[in-house]
């Protein structure tokens, strides 16, 4: 049997009354429902131009969803099954997907099968059912000669879509997904021929998607040997006491592993470090950004306004809004002009921002932050007090006839930035565009300088 749209067919009432359920403490199931009724009740999604609210379940891919899910339909069937006269043999779930073992012939299943769909109002099941062979998840379960027999079972739509071997991976993830699929295969085919000739449709798979041929014979074998009924047992997680080491991959870091194997005996002799770091540190890569990272980004735009520009917060102690510069058009030393295009305030962070001198048109210092603005300005503001002549905006303010009260501030982009050099890169081409080194404050390229002949 499978649930149909189980997590958006959740009610919220019915969900968190599950949780205090399972949890006997009191105290702690009320504060845990509380908790996810706010992460059921703030869900925001966008389509188009326009924000939604997500009034009913739970959304697909949140990390809640699937222990919400699993309560949830444990608390249903334990209520179910407990009131039934007549129960499946075995029962098996996996969130929202069952499978059981009828003994009470045709008819009594289709009753039990009525009977649960009626159960929950938001709840129904499809229903499979023979009494030769059904698919459940990946495996298809057959009745043979008296026995239970199980082999794989693939949906016509699969393509055997794993990662290419051209793919910007370290090796080793490579090598593991053709060991892990080949296991897979070994634990779940009961016959061992059947299972070899999975294995070698498999194995052509993977040579279509450029992986060595060789490797991948290799990792096929490796996996064969492991015997079955090691694999079908339940096996407790090894502990692990080495501290990981996280960097983001690049083939240049290979020998990072060697420089950490090289650090072993140093790590061990010494008291201090090998208490902290206990055993040799595991070498563990997060992945970079791809394609779908750098060209999309799910961050929701607050910028479409019909009044863009930088605007005072308002706030009793904010410093910074009588410096504000709230026009959305910012003319640049070059006479060039520069079209801001989101709505902003003092308190915006991740921000590339402008700073201008109310006597001086061509006094222009183009800065970025990821901090919030006023905070920025504040270590302006701060140089210009202390005379610190060594800083651009120090310096010109600090000039015969100006001050502080000449100084105003207008952020010119805010993007979904990923890191300060993303900000730096921005930063830059904004200079360049409105030329701040040539004719205004900037002094220099920033980090583009140390490239620069």
């Amino acid at each position: 049997m499978d649930v149909e749209a189980l997590y958006t067919n959740i009610p919220h009432k019915d969900g968190l009354q599950a949780i205090r359920n399972s949890i006997p403490d009191n105290v702690t199931a009320n504060l845990v429902a509380e908790l996810c009724d706010f992460v059921l009740t703030h869900n925001y999604f966008t389509f188009g131009d326009n924000i939604y609210l997500q009034v009913s379940g739970t959304a697909m891919g949140t990390r809640m969803a699937p222990q919400y899910a699993n309560i949830f339909m444990a608390d249903l069937e334990q209520r179910f099954l407990s009131s039934r006269p007549l129960t499946p043999l075995l029962y098996l779930r996996y969130i929202d997907d069952i499978f059981i073992i009828w003994t009470h012939g045709k008819e009594a299943l289709e009753e039990f099968h009525h009977d649960f769909n009626n159960f929950h109002p938001t709840i129904n099941l499809s229903l499979d059912q023979s009494t030769r062979a059904v698919h459940f998840l990946d495996t298809t379960v057959l009745i043979s000669d008296g026995h239970i027999n199980t082999t794989l079972y693939r949906k016509p739509t699969d393509r055997y879509t794993y990662l290419h071997a051209s793919s910007f991976h370290p090796g080793h993830t490579t090598r593991s997904i053709v060991y892990s699929q080949a296991l897979r295969y070994n634990r779940i085919c009961s016959n061992p021929s059947d299972r070899d000739k999975h294995l070698q449709d498999l194995y052509q798979a993977f040579l279509k998607l450029q992986y060595p041929p060789a490797e991948v014979k290799k990792q096929i074998d490796r996996a064969r040997r492991v015997p079955r009924s090691h694999l079908l047992q339940d096996r407790p997680n090894k502990e692990n006491n080495r501290t990981p080491l996280a960097v983001t991959f690049s083939p240049q870091l290979k020998p990072l592993q060697r420089i950490i194997r090289d650090l072993q005996p140093i790590l061990k002799d010494d008291p201090l470090l090998s208490q902290i770091l206990g055993d040799r540190p595991v070498l563990a890569y997060r992945q970079p950004p791809n394609l779908k990272q750098i060209l999309t980004s799910n961050h929701t735009s607050l910028n479409k306004t019909t009044n863009p520009g930088t605007y005072p917060c308002n706030k009793p102690r904010c410093q910074l809004c009588p410096h504000i510069y709230s026009s959305d058009i910012i003319i640049g030393p070059n006479h060039i002009s520069h079209t801001i295009r989101g709505s902003f305030t003092c308190t915006s962070t991740n921000v590339i921002y402008a700073i201008m001198c109310q006597q001086c048109p061509s006094a222009m210092y183009i800065g970025q932050t990821g901090q919030s603005l006023c905070k920025r300005i504040n270590g302006h503001k701060s140089d210009i007090r202390n005379q610190n002549t060594q800083k651009p905006v120090g310096e010109h303010f600090n000039l015969s006839g100006h001050s502080v009260t000449d100084l105003r501030v207008a952020i010119l982009q805010q993007k979904n930035f990923k890191n300060r050099l993303q900000r730096e890169t921005a930063g830059l081409e904004l200079i360049c565009k409105l030329d701040t080194i040539n004719s205004g404050l900037n002094k220099d390229w920033e980090w583009l300088s140390h490239y620069k002949h």
